[in-house]
């Protein structure tokens, strides 16, 4: 778990966080090695998520040898089905990261949402609901990695 004393607002206890694949993660289905690296060292002190509907057919090689926790969505109903799944975890203890129109229910059901700008761009509607907004696939793992990168972009 990790504990983020945010000045002016409510601390949060973080036990994981739920990434989108494609956009966030990754462009056209490929991340980059280095975040990769990144997801690994993020997996080693909470629980990690990665959500998709594999698009692009990679998810299951890439994540193949990471301590992360792959979830395939249909494809139907995406935004709702994110939704639910961080309602399942519980909100209120996981973080959200996504760019797309797809995430914006997820981010605003977790008790963090990130918007990753990324190669993809990001919804506006996703760039709303988000608590903080990001350059980069980088940027947004480093925030958890180092939280008090979250302490001051949250603080009152």
């Amino acid at each position: 778990m990790l504990k983020i004393d945010i000045p002016g607002r409510r601390d949060i206890n973080l036990e994981g966080v739920v990434f989108d694949l494609n956009g966030t993660l990754a462009v056209d289905g490929k991340p980059l090695a280095t975040d990769l690296e990144l997801l690994e060292d993020l997996a080693g002190k909470l629980r990690v998520y990665v959500l998709t509907a594999d698009t692009f057919g990679t998810a299951a090689e890439v994540f193949k040898d990471l301590s992360v926790t792959l979830q395939r969505l249909s494809g139907r109903e995406v935004a709702q089905e994110k939704k639910k799944f961080i309602d399942s975890l519980g909100g209120w203890s996981h973080a959200a990261v996504g760019n797309g129109y797809n995430d914006h229910l997820m981010l605003h059901s977790a008790v963090l949402g990130v918007c990753v700008l990324g190669g993809e761009g990001a919804h506006p509607l996703t760039l709303t609901r988000a608590d903080l907004v990001v350059p980069s696939t980088r940027a947004a793992l480093e925030l958890f990695l180092y939280p008090r990168r979250l302490t001051a972009g949250l603080r009152h």
